[in-house]
């Protein structure tokens, strides 16, 4: 089984590219099919990378920006697959993954466990990346953002060492597929990074309930517990069906208009876990 959350900006274009091609560049690196775990996380991390590299193909055919530059499009991917009761993940950005279960002292509520970490510009880590790699990070607004080193407007031929650049403060995510305004001719490589954390989570049916794949859009609005305890909520009411992603989503999108502020763009994927049948000796 395999899910996923693309949480696009500047354009759709690099969350569809994503969407429709990252799990195909996965599925065909040999490593994939392996038993190997090091050889699974491998396989995802070359699939990013493939899907990421295949965008330069098709940024000249997406939008320009209204000032005429190239596109901007980039997107977060966070995703998931359940192989042989383990969840293999690979993530890029600042959406998020979550794993609900139940206490095993016996407390009816459930637990939240992140299974990813957010790729913000302003983590140190994230920081001294993005410096290694030639680029810069700036505030505006009171966020810190990944700079673009855009040339003038106005300029006219080559982009030459020589050329000013003008230092836009611009990406409030450190990672991400896409994004290939941020590559840096000097150093070789991208300042907003393609490259996924990935990781493997033995899954145990006795006490695993749910998984929670979101956008930044609910986890501004709600904590990873909150979210957990909505989706026990929805098993408590049996005499409706409830879908509990479209749940999150309608309580995101109710903060976000009780502090009238416009909602961010705001996706969820809830994967519910059948618990663990009797054993053979019942």
């Amino acid at each position: 089984a395999y899910f996923g959350i693309f949480d696009g900006h500047g354009g759709r274009e690099a969350a569809l590219y994503a969407k429709e091609h990252l799990l195909d560049a996965i599925v065909k690196q040999s490593g994939f099919w392996s038993n190997d775990d090091e050889h699974v996380l491998r396989a995802i991390k070359h699939g990013f990378l493939a899907t990421h590299l295949g965008m330069w193909k098709e940024v000249g055919k997406w939008p320009k920006t209204m000032s005429g530059q190239p596109s901007t499009s980039g997107t977060t991917a966070s995703i998931a697959f359940i192989r042989k009761s383990k969840l293999y993940i690979g993530h890029v950005g600042d959406s998020r993954i979550v794993l609900g279960y139940e206490s095993v002292d016996g407390d009816e509520d459930w637990q939240a466990q992140p299974l990813t970490r957010d790729h913000k510009p302003e983590s140190p880590s994230e920081k001294a990346r993005i410096y290694s790699a030639g680029g810069l990070v700036m505030n505006r607004s009171g966020v810190d953002r990944v700079v673009w080193n855009r040339p003038p407007i106005n300029h006219r031929g080559p982009v030459r060492r020589s050329t000013h650049f003008d230092k836009i403060p611009f990406l409030a995510v450190a990672r991400s597929l896409g994004d290939l305004w941020s590559y840096n001719y000097q150093e070789g490589e991208f300042v907003v990074s393609p490259e996924p954390d990935v990781s493997v989570v033995q899954l145990d049916a006795r006490r695993d309930r749910c998984i929670v794949i979101a956008s930044d859009g609910l986890w501004n609005m709600m904590s990873v517990r909150d979210a957990i305890q909505r989706c026990l909520c929805v098993l408590g009411q049996e005499r409706q069906v409830h879908n509990p992603s479209k749940m999150l989503v309608d309580e995101a999108l109710f903060r976000w208009n009780r502090i009238n502020t416009r909602a961010d763009n705001t996706s969820v994927v809830t994967v519910m876990l059948d618990p663990a049948g009797p054993s053979r000796s019942e």
